[in-house]
């Protein structure tokens, strides 16, 4: 599941305005790495991204990529290096590009359970941070597994159907320990029809922040294009909490986020997943 956009947006926000002179804030002594590193249960390893840090008086939109760290993954004995990708994305105005770190062969399965040492080298810097990944989410399921959406003359007729209770996705999940969670809605059609042509253009794409709970009620409101839409639920890890709870930052509460970068910035951490889909139709 592509959930770059997100987290690039969290991290983003979280760690490239550090590095100011300002006694009111925390001043790292030389340009640290900013380290983001994903692991996903089941999934190749294709999720490392470093950069610079950037002082809050730079007028650059983003940090520079580095691409010349030696990087490692280790699991026990082994030892898994991974190696840069550069990443083009054209507009009609400009060139961006990007470097995320990967491992390209097929020895490496990451598995509940396992526990990762990432290993950076870049310089005279030496970073290291440990994740361990999680369990995979218990019973995922979903209430409805096919929705038939009728032709909609007026908006108010759409508004009905939104509300409709047996419209309601019911997500239900087992947790007793009390894990915290996110939800993750995506539809993977290439090019899939609005439900509401009138409406402006909306995302496909739902997320949540994370919670602990065993259900969560998604009104079809939440759906706004026809065809396949994969629901992920995600069981995260504690730290990557409160990271997301340190984003959340203001001109008034200018405190450190939380990394777990050893001589770094940054966060790296694992993720495991449950998926469920539903289809929308159209109603004949």
């Amino acid at each position: 599941m592509n959930n770059k956009l997100f987290f690039s947006t969290l991290f983003s926000i979280t760690f490239l305005t550090l590095s100011c002179e300002d006694d009111l804030l925390p001043v790292p002594e030389a340009d640290l790495i900013v380290v983001r590193g994903y692991l996903y249960a089941g999934q190749p390893v294709t999720d490392v991204i470093l950069t610079s840090t950037l002082t809050l008086d730079d007028e650059s939109e983003t940090a520079i990529p580095i691409d010349s760290a030696v990087v490692a993954l280790k699991r026990g004995a082994e030892e898994f290096v991974l190696t840069p990708v550069h990443s083009y994305d054209t507009t009609e105005t400009d060139t961006t590009f990007s470097i995320t770190y990967t491992y390209p062969d097929s020895d490496l399965v990451v598995t509940e359970g396992d526990t990762f040492i990432l290993d950076i080298n870049y310089g005279e810097q030496h970073l290291t941070s440990e994740a361990i990944v999680p369990a995979k989410p218990d019973s995922f399921s979903s209430n409805i597994d096919t929705m038939y959406v009728p032709s909609f003359d007026r908006n108010r007729d759409y508004i009905r159907w939104i509300f409709a209770d047996s419209n309601i996705i019911r997500l239900n999940w087992d947790n007793p320990e009390d894990h915290f969670h996110y939800l993750l809605m995506d539809n993977v059609e290439e090019d899939p029809e609005p439900l509401e042509k009138t409406l402006p253009p909306r995302w496909r794409r739902f997320i949540s922040e994370p919670f602990i709970d065993t259900s969560y009620a998604m009104l079809a409101s939440t759906i706004t294009h026809f065809g396949r839409h994969d629901i992920v639920l995600f069981h995260v890890q504690t730290d990557y909490v409160l990271l997301y709870q340190s984003s959340g930052q203001n001109s008034r509460d200018l405190n450190e986020p939380y990394n777990n970068i050893n001589g770094g910035l940054g966060m790296f951490t694992a993720f495991n997943s449950d998926t469920v889909s539903i289809v929308l139709l159209p109603q004949k």
